[in-house]
């Protein structure tokens, strides 16, 4: 049913709750699903967590020999994915696992994509202040195709994200691409947590990076096929175990 894909970076502390916790959801919810942690070359232990994991789910690693980011180490788990409905989420528990359920039942026929649209006070009135004016930007550049407050806590349908797949090599921003190829979209107000391991590393400075990427990526043109970009990913990006 549903393809749960996962960044891990520096998230040892959180995984071993993380899958416990996915694993009691797919029992809860009845749910034929995998979940795809994609390791970006983490330079903690989060490797060596993930493979001691329990098979309480179904799940797989993908081992990337270096850091790629957070965009594409979602990209390349899509390229992966085995169901035709794909989730994507953080690893440090601010996504919380019981919520893919409404993100889920929110994807409507019309829909290629649902963000859970963040509420709370997840972060500083400062950060968040600053979120407000770079997704206000996205929203309107994106010809308000983006929701505000959307982030990387979604579903997306798998015959969309291989629209997505092609930019890969260029390192796109995700939210740039889905906006770019112009997927329908759609959100749904989700309760936010604070960061389990500290404030969001998004500073002010990191944000107008975050920022330059996506009005980047609203220019770039596909360069690879499908097919292709397997290739590519398996020779440049998956490290050797």
């Amino acid at each position: 049913m549903i393809s749960i894909v996962i960044p891990v970076y520096k998230s040892a502390s959180t995984l071993l709750e993380l899958h416990r916790r996915l694993s009691e959801l797919a029992v809860a919810a009845n749910w034929k699903c995998e979940v795809i942690y994609v390791n970006d070359a983490s330079p903690d232990q989060s490797l060596n967590v993930l493979k001691a994991l329990p098979h309480s789910i179904d799940f797989r690693i993908i081992n990337l020999k270096n850091n790629v980011g957070q965009s594409s180490a979602l990209l390349v788990g899509m390229l992966f994915a085995k169901h035709d409905l794909i989730a994507t989420m953080d690893a440090d528990l601010q996504d919380e696992p019981e919520k893919l359920p409404e993100l889920v039942h929110a994807l409507k026929s019309e829909n290629d994509v649902i963000f859970a649209k963040r509420k709370g006070s997840y972060e500083s009135g400062g950060r968040l202040f600053t979120s407000f004016i770079f997704k206000g930007l996205v929203h309107i550049y994106s010809g308000r195709r983006i929701p505000m407050n959307a982030g990387l806590f979604m579903t997306i349908r798998k015959h969309a994200a291989l629209q997505l797949l092609p930019f890969l090599p260029q390192s796109p921003y995700l939210i740039g691409v889905i906006a770019h190829v112009k997927l329908r979209c759609d959100s749904v107000a989700i309760d936010r947590k604070g960061n389990q391991l500290g404030e969001s590393s998004y500073t002010f400075k990191k944000r107008l990076a975050v920022a330059k990427r996506f009005f980047g990526t609203l220019k770039l043109r596909p360069t690879m096929r499908i097919d292709e970009v397997t290739e590519w990913v398996n020779l440049k990006l998956l490290a050797d175990d």
